[in-house]
């Protein structure tokens, strides 16, 4: 094979895969909002277990307040999964293939 081919063949192999990276970019991003979102969501059931929550300690406003934050995000998470589920079934009828996440 001629060097010069094989370099075209590279060049095109990088720009399909930044171009397949570009259209995966949004999907990706609201996965992680999402996968964020879960783990406040845990925080915020744990914090909703503790009895000492509301005792007047150093900081506790500032935990309050992320409470309070955390417990609007929650509230938007189904909004979050009916986006994300849209835009992956929109990006895999486009492309005609399945989209992998791991």
């Amino acid at each position: 094979m001629d060097p010069a081919s094989i370099l075209e063949q590279i060049e095109l192999q990088i720009a399909n895969i930044k171009e397949e990276s570009f259209s995966r970019k949004e999907i990706l991003e609201k996965v992680e909002k999402w996968l964020t979102a879960c783990e406040e969501e845990s925080w915020l059931e744990e914090y909703n277990r503790d009895d000492n929550r509301y005792n007047a300690g150093r900081g506790a406003h500032l935990t309050l307040k992320r409470a309070e934050k955390t417990c609007n995000l929650v509230n938007k998470m189904p909004g979050m999964v009916e986006a994300l589920a849209s835009k992956t079934m929109t990006w895999e009828s486009k492309r005609g293939t399945e989209f992998l996440y791991d």
